[in-house]
């Protein structure tokens, strides 16, 4: 019989839930001829139960979810519990209080399943190598972020802070728990990538500090459900009017 070319390909990609993230991928080639499925043998199965071990972390339960939790603009119930938690390990991490915190809607790629979360499906929602950053930022730098959201009708996921947008413009808001203040300096939770002027977000000369703390916004996320599933929690994910925007137009 014809020998048949079988890739039998395995790519491990591997969470360790520690700033390093990934730790390797690799694969393998079979060539399956007749004698593939007989004997009891099957080299592909074979091939993939070795790295069986490995997985095993990508399988780990993190906690529980209430609902399939999806992102959607101007907020969502996911990109409000991903940003929410961003500023509530930024704060255990300073021992601080951190004023606001600010993620890019754009790197939340896929929703939070129901039921049984695991460490994989945090790496889907959460793909790429972005670490958690905080900073200490100049009002004026915040109102200039802000204005730019609101004129073009696209407001990233943001934690401590509550915006009413009318038409293109900023009509109301509040940082921390009172009124925007540009005179003011706050202190702002965020991710590497934003920092350094991703998805158009201008900072200007208006960064005072930057701690860069080499941890991955995945394995944040993670330690946060680790917390509330210790807790005998379960994820409940929602909306809360933080963003509203009337009369947009676009």
């Amino acid at each position: 019989m014809k020998k048949i070319l079988f890739a039998a390909a395995i790519a491990m990609l591997l969470c360790s839930c520690g700033p390093k993230g990934y730790t390797s991928y690799s694969w393998e080639y079979h060539k399956l001829d007749s004698r593939y499925d007989r004997d009891g043998g099957n080299p592909v199965q074979d091939a993939i139960a070795k790295y069986d071990s490995l997985m095993a972390p990508l399988q780990q339960i993190v906690c529980y979810s209430n609902d399939v939790y999806s992102k959607y603009a101007p907020e969502s119930p996911l990109s409000n519990y991903a940003v929410d938690a961003l500023r509530s390990f930024a704060e255990k991490y300073t021992k601080e209080k951190i004023d606001m915190a600010l993620l890019n809607l754009g790197g939340i790629r896929t929703d939070l399943p129901k039921g049984a979360v695991r460490v994989y499906d945090i790496v889907s929602i959460f793909p790429f190598n972005n670490y958690l950053s905080i900073l200490e930022v100049e009002g004026t730098s915040l109102q200039r972020i802000f204005d730019n959201m609101a004129s073009r009708n696209r407001v990233e996921a943001l934690s401590g802070v509550r915006m009413k947008i009318e038409g293109d413009r900023v009509a109301e808001c509040t940082v921390g728990g009172k009124k925007f203040d540009p005179g003011r300096t706050y202190k702002v939770a965020t991710i590497d990538f934003l920092v350094t002027g991703g998805d158009g977000i201008e900072w200007g000369d208006g960064i005072l500090m930057r701690g860069d703390t080499g941890i991955l916004l995945r394995d944040v996320i993670i330690s946060e459900m680790k917390e509330l599933m210790e807790a005998g929690k379960t994820l409940e994910a929602k909306t809360d009017g933080r963003v509203v925007v009337i009369n947009s137009n676009r």
